[in-house]
């Protein structure tokens, strides 16, 4: 009798791919720490190479080192894979579906069909104009082509397209007998209205659309936060009409009557590979399917992992120059947007004598070393509350991590959960209890024989066979202003039924046909409160000239409070996915004084679609998680005033100590290097030629170093 196949899921439920010219996708490496404090070690590991024209695949070890370029220079691709996992009649677990349990189930690959969406709305986010979504959908399909994910638009010209990379399903073999789906990105350039040096193609109609040409009204609270992060004119708001090739979207597979979906998200590559963002999208995605709290005891990996990623961060940071206090002079950091935000005080965040980026990098080098002493209860006291985010008196401002922005375009707090497992660590250690030691388990995995289906968990944890660590969402930045690879902030604009929030703000843009009757008026209004939470804090801090605490009204809208960013502020309300919460509106945005209040109850949708770990496809269409980028992405690496993702798109680097004990080296987007005494870190004004300009990057992008051990690669 033939085995039965019960349910299908396609692991892992979420991965990114990253932009490249290269034709040669990059080899699957690993990630190993030798030294406490060191930078991790570059492994080459098995990697899948793939035959794209008859779609077979070899498991084959390429030579070491690994490569990030091939020959010619091109940036190599990361091209992630997603498997089908299948649960059959006999067993409780999931397994790997391959050629041989589909023969035993009575079927052959044929039986497997593909459906791709992917979408670019970034033009569409902006302009408002359905016809500015851009949107490329193949399947269903069976057969192992290598199929080109194309994307189309209304307003595009006659017979253009808008390349966004490939799709092909694996063709399964006796020696690689898994049945995947390869997605492979599209090369990282630039598309426009019109022909010119730096679009490959013009493929935009301005005679049709208005992207050419578009202006954010800074009066229209609907504009993204921050605004006008798109090419411009010299005025530096008038869009350019620039569109890139980044996008986001869903897999689909079905298996006779059974289907599955996974997410699959495109960026630039993560250009200091050996380091991890201090809060990633897995942060987010275990926070929101586990909840803010711990109940279980707390180990070392877990405390490890989150200091280890904080020390990669400033490793990256020139702190002195973000601790700066300038008025006027870009590339400073945080302490200049407290005074161009909120008219603070313009002083340092941190004394200057301490602030040298070796004095900081020792100081967490320190906290890492001794997790089971009093140093790791130091630096749990210290962490930042995520709704301490408005507090910029000096001790607030130097609450870690420090000097960095976060979604809220103020300091950055990680998850509540990161701070409870920090500070869960620490009061086992003062307990004398200690840390537990965690499981003896590869952070590399690329097989697992089985995985319950119930653990969601694990599921999010997977790494495919061949996937290098980039293509999971632990390498993806999350505390996002708006982010590169994607702007998570959007996974949770849906997450109240009926209506639809501002990504940034609490602002409500939408009321859906599912909301109740006594919703019908929330267009415009502010959100106040869900379930009792508040989801705005005050801002308060010195003026100029004063010493004192007080509201700090914000520049532009003139309120001393600020909105709470999505994730961490929404985070307790998941387990009541289904169930009604009581929300609090008010017509005035953000006022001190009491006003009018509207009260609504709205059922809170589940984050994860039914038994996955998969973010539901009711909360992000395609295109939705990364519409709110830079476009094109480009800009982002050059508008970014704050280094909040230092792991991703590094700052400092080539690092050298000088005699007097401080530190010398540069900046990375310097064109050409001084090592040593002979180093200038350049600020980033927007103006120095020694440094890559915006429309440099349009065409020479694939020119950035990556960095490796914090030294520009060989």
């Amino acid at each position: 009798m033939a085995r039965q196949l019960v349910e299908i899921r396609i692991l892992p439920p979420f991965v990114i791919g990253r932009l490249g010219s290269s034709p040669s996708p990059m080899d699957n490496y690993k990630l190993e720490i030798t030294n406490p404090v060191g930078a991790r070690m570059i492994v080459i590991a098995p990697t899948l190479v793939v035959d794209t024209i008859t779609g077979e695949a070899t498991l084959a070890t390429p030579p070491a080192p690994v490569r990030f370029r091939d020959e010619q220079g091109r940036i190599r691709p990361i091209a992630p894979f997603l498997e089908v996992w299948a649960r059959f009649d006999d067993s409780d677990d999931l397994v790997p579906l391959t050629i041989q349990n589909l023969a035993e189930a009575g079927m052959n690959p044929n039986f497997v069909q593909w459906s791709v969406h992917v979408a670019n709305h970034k033009a569409f986010r902006r302009t408002r104009d359905p016809n500015d979504r851009i949107e490329a959908k193949l399947g269903p399909f069976s057969d192992h082509d290598r199929r080109a994910l194309e994307g189309v638009s209304c307003n595009f010209k006659t017979d253009k397209v808008l390349p966004l990379g490939h799709a092909q399903y694996i063709r399964p073999t006796e020696a690689v007998p898994g049945i995947r789906l390869r997605i492979t990105p599209a090369a990282g350039k630039v598309y426009g209205p019109d022909r010119n040096p730096h679009v490959a193609d013009d493929v935009y109609d301005a005679a049709r659309g208005t992207w050419k040409g578009y202006k954010d009204d800074d009066s229209d609270p609907r504009i993204t936060i921050p605004g006008e992060i798109y090419a411009a004119e010299s005025d530096g708001s008038t869009s350019l009409g620039y569109l890139d090739d980044e996008c986001d979207g869903i897999v689909e597979v079905k298996v006779a009557a059974h289907s599955a979906f996974a997410r699959i998200a495109i960026g630039p590559p993560t250009f200091a590979p050996d380091s991890q963002p201090v809060r990633t999208v897995d942060d987010e995605l275990v926070q929101a399917l586990l909840g803010p709290n711990i109940a279980d005891r707390v180990s070392d990996t877990e405390v490890a992992g989150i200091v280890r990623r904080v020390l990669e961060t400033v490793k990256l940071m020139n702190t002195e120059v973000m601790n700066r206090a300038s008025r006027s002079t870009r590339g400073v950091g945080m302490a200049r947007m407290d005074y161009l935000d909120r008219a603070r005080a313009p002083e340092p965040i941190m004394n200057p004598s301490v602030v040298d980026a070796l004095a900081v990098r020792a100081r967490h080098e320190r906290v890492l070393l001794a997790l089971e002493s009093g140093t790791l209860a130091w630096f749990a006291r210290v962490l930042r509350e995520y709704d301490a985010v408005g507090d910029l008196s000096d001790a607030g401002r130097r609450l870690m991590p420090a000097l960095m922005r976060g979604a809220d375009g103020r300091y950055l707090a990680l998850t509540r959960r990161q701070v409870a497992l920090i500070r869960g660590g620490a009061a086992q250690v003062a307990a004398g209890k200690g840390l537990a030691a965690a499981p003896p388990t590869s952070p590399n995995r690329t097989r697992l024989p089985a995985i319950a289906p119930k653990n969601r968990t694990a599921q999010l944890a997977y790494d495919a066979a061949g996937n290098p660590p980039s293509a999971h969402p632990r390498s993806a930045i999350s505390n996002s202003y708006p982010g590169l690879e994607m702007d998570f902030r959007n996974a949770w604009k849906r997450v109240l039924e009926g209506i639809v929030l501002h990504e940034a703000a609490n602002l409500v843009v939408e009321v859906t046909a599912a909301a109740p009757p006594d919703a019908a008026g929330l267009v415009g209004m502010w959100l106040q409160s869900v379930d009792g939470m508040p989801v705005t804090v005050p801002v308060t801090g010195p003026l100029v000239g004063a010493a004192e605490s007080v509201p700090l009204p914000d520049t532009t809208t003139g309120k001393p409070v600020m909105a709470l960013e999505w994730s961490n502020a929404l985070a307790a309300i998941m387990p009541k996915a289904g169930q009604l919460v009581r929300c609090v509106f008010r017509a005035e945005p953000l006022h001190a004084r009491p006003g009018p209040e509207f009260e609504v109850e709205l059922r809170v949708q589940g984050f994860f679609a039914d038994g996955t770990a998969v973010i539901a496809r009711n909360l992000a269409e395609p295109g939705a998680l990364s519409q709110s980028l830079c476009s094109p992405w480009q800009n982002d690496y050059r508008e970014c005033a704050c280094f909040y993702w230092a792991a991703s798109r590094p700052d400092y680097v080539n690092v050298d100590a000088l005699p007097d004990g401080t530190s010398t080296g540069n900046n990375w987007m310097q064109k050409s290097r001084g090592r040593g005494a002979s180093a200038v870190y350049v600020i980033d004004d927007w103006v120095d030629s020694r440094l890559y300009s915006h429309v440099d990057l349009f065409t020479r992008w694939e020119e950035l170093a990556f960095v490796i051990g914090g030294e520009d690669e060989e």
